[in-house]
């Protein structure tokens, strides 16, 4: 065996020794450390994130759904290695819903260095998210009103994020110059067949885990997240339908997800309230200003 021969293997075994090691033991984000599950949750909707900005045709909607499914295969793998008596929760489907924002909206900034500052803040708006989510259920005081009021504010916002990240995976929907979604497929019936369908399935599990948040009966989850998914997913399709300007769409889609929360934890007793009534008319006719004064029209 020659002497060179010998070195290349002693290098090689070296290297694979190495990587054993970077794998098998936390690695250093910053001054945060990173467990392996972490680890592999963002190497995973990093690369589903910069696959969907790439894509084009149909393949931008199985990259998104690619992102969502790795996100919460993910937050399951953190929770079970970080909480291990924790049973699954809503933190599985924040996780998928924010990789889901997370690939959809990097399709909305130019190729190069926006669209890696925009996966990295993603991916940190993320475990953020998802930290906080789980130090919420393993508070040993239950779910607090301010509790609450915190997780609507959250979800509100991933909502939002969600909405835009679905009309921008769905080709044709939003087209901003510059970027991936420049490259305009033909807006047909099933393009905003899909942006609804994806927006009341959004609007479903959120309102169920705020449901659930509330300890609602099993009937109340169900009404909550039926209510939630039509009301959401007729408003899409009615925004997709008439084309409302950008992300006018999906601000529209929160503020509705957010008054019939509001109605939806409100006693029954409490919801003839005049003053009830009154501020969820006044925010509807409020958005409905906005979005005619924002502009209709791609």
């Amino acid at each position: 065996m020659s002497q060179s021969t010998s070195a290349r293997r002693r290098a090689r075994s070296l290297a694979t020794t190495r990587l054993t090691a970077l794998t098998d033991t936390a690695a250093e984000f910053g001054e945060v450390e990173v467990s392996r599950p972490w680890a592999e949750t963002i190497v995973a909707v990093a690369v589903a994130a910069g696959v969907a900005h790439f894509a084009t045709g149909p393949g931008t909607v199985l990259a998104g759904a690619a992102a969502a499914l790795l996100g919460a295969v993910g937050v399951n793998a953190v929770r079970r290695s970080e909480v291990r008596d924790l049973p699954i929760g809503s933190e599985v489907v924040l996780g998928a819903l924010v990789a889901l924002s997370i690939a959809g909206i990097v399709r909305l900034v130019p190729t190069g260095i926006a669209m890696v500052i925009e996966i990295v803040v993603g991916i940190v708006i993320l475990r953020a998210v998802i930290e906080w989510q789980l130090r919420l259920r393993r508070s040993s005081n239950g779910s607090l009103h301010r509790d609450r009021v915190a997780s609507l504010a959250l979800f509100t916002l991933v909502l939002f994020a969600a909405s835009v990240g679905i009309t921008a995976l769905v080709p044709g929907i939003v087209t901003l110059p510059g970027t991936p979604s420049a490259r305009p497929d033909p807006v047909g019936p099933l393009a905003i067949l899909a942006v609804g369908i994806g927006s009341a399935a959004v609007a479903a599990v959120l309102a169920a885990s705020m449901s659930n948040l509330r300890r609602e009966r099993t009937s109340a989850i169900v009404r909550d997240a039926l209510g939630a998914a039509a009301l959401n997913g007729a408003a899409s399709i009615l925004f997709a339908t008439v084309g409302v300007a950008r992300l006018a769409g999906p601000a529209g889609l929160a503020v509705l997800f957010y008054a019939r929360e509001i109605w939806a934890a409100t006693p029954d007793g409490e919801r003839r309230d005049p003053r009830l009534i009154f501020e969820i008319i006044a925010l509807t006719l409020a958005t409905g200003v906005a979005l005619i004064w924002i502009g209709v029209g791609r």
